[in-house]
C-alpha cells in the first residue's frame, strides 16, 4: 500500500471513539497489515539483544525486574525476558493494544517450531530455558494465567511518566522501536521518571527506529522521507496516536539522555545505506 494512502485511513480510524478506533484499527492490523501472520521470533530476539547489552555492562538478567515502555499488542519482549531469567516484567502502555488471540498465536508458533526457537536461545545462555519454554507451550490459553505464570504485570492505559510503582523498584527500564513514537518532552519526562524507579545499579536499555515506518511498507520512498516535511506537514500527514513518530535524529538523542544527567555506556548504531 502506497504511504500517503495508508496515512489517510490511519487519519481516518483514529478520528473515530476511541474504543471504536481501537478496534477498527486492529480489524485492519489483523485482515491487511503486520498482524495477519503469527511469528514472535523478531520480538524475542530483541529480548535476547536486550539481556546481552545488559550481560555486557557486567550484570545479569537472572532474578531482575524490568519495565518496558510500549506494550504492543503482544507479549514477545516480555516473555523473552522471562525465558532468559527475570523474575518481574512490567509493561506499561499508553493504549490498550494488547490481545489475547495474538500471545496465544506467538505461542502456537513456539510449540509448533521449538527447534528454531531452543536455537534461538542458545545463546543467551539461560539456565531456566528449558523448564520455562516447556511450561509456556503447555500454559493453555489463559491471559490472566499466563500473566500470573510469568509474573508479567500489564499496566494500559498508563503513563510511563508517572507510574504508581515504587521508588527504586526497577533494576531495567528498557523498549524496542517505542520511543520514536513519543514526544519529546514526554520522553524527558519518562527518563526523569526512569531516574526516580531505578535501582542505584539500574540500566536504561532502548532500541529506536530512527526510519520512516511508511517506508516499512512502501518500498517506493526511502527511510529518511518523512525529514522532506516541516512539522506542520508531518502533524497532518501522520500526527495521530497510531502513526505519531517524533523524527528525532542520533544527537538530538544523545542530548536529550545527557539532559536527563544520564551517562551514555554503549551506543550502537546502524547506518541505511540507501538514505546516505
Amino acid at each position: 500500500m502506497k504511504w500517503k494512502q495508508k496515512s489517510r485511513i490511519q487519519n481516518l480510524i483514529a478520528r473515530l471513539p476511541s474504543n471504536f478506533s481501537y478496534a477498527t484499527y486492529y480489524f485492519f492490523q489483523r485482515k491487511f497489515g503486520g498482524l495477519r501472520n503469527a511469528n514472535p521470533t523478531t520480538r524475542l530476539a530483541a529480548g535476547i539483544k536486550i539481556a546481552r547489552y545488559i550481560h555486557r555492562q557486567g550484570q545479569i538478567v537472572d532474578g531482575k525486574t524490568f519495565l518496558e515502555i510500549g506494550t504492543g499488542p503482544k507479549l514477545g519482549l516480555p516473555i523473552a525476558l522471562w525465558l532468559l531469567g527475570s523474575s518481574r516484567i512490567i509493561t506499561v502502555d499508553l493504549n490498550p493494544y494488547l490481545k489475547a488471540e495474538l500471545v496465544f498465536d506467538d505461542i502456537s508458533y513456539m510449540r509448533d517450531h521449538p527447534q528454531e526457537i531452543q536455537e534461538l536461545f542458545e545463546q543467551a545462555g539461560s539456565p531456566v530455558f528449558a523448564e520455562r519454554f516447556s511450561r509456556l507451550i503447555t500454559a493453555g490459553d489463559n491471559l490472566q494465567r499466563l500473566l500470573t505464570m510469568a509474573n508479567i504485570q500489564y499496566l494500559a492505559p498508563a503513563d510511563a511518566a508517572c507510574l504508581d510503582l515504587a521508588a527504586r523498584s526497577v533494576d531495567y527500564h528498557i523498549s524496542h522501536a517505542t520511543l520514536e513514537h513519543i514526544p519529546p518532552e514526554t520522553l524527558e519526562s519518562i527518563l526523569q521518571e526512569g531516574k526516580r524507579l531505578l535501582g542505584q545499579q539500574g540500566l536504561y536499555v532502548h532500541f529506536i527506529d530512527l526510519s520512516d515506518h511508511f517506508s516499512h511498507s512502501d518500498s517506493s520512498i526511502l527511510a529518511i522521507n518523512f525529514l522532506r516535511f516541516n512539522a506542520k506537514e508531518w502533524d497532518r500527514l501522520a500526527g495521530n496516536r497510531y502513526m505519531y513518530h517524533n523524527r528525532l535524529r542520533v544527537d538530538d538523542l544523545i542530548d536529550l539522555f545527557r539532559d536527563a544527567n544520564l551517562r551514555i555506556l554503549s551506543m550502537d548504531t546502524t547506518v541505511d545505506e540507501k538514505a546516505l
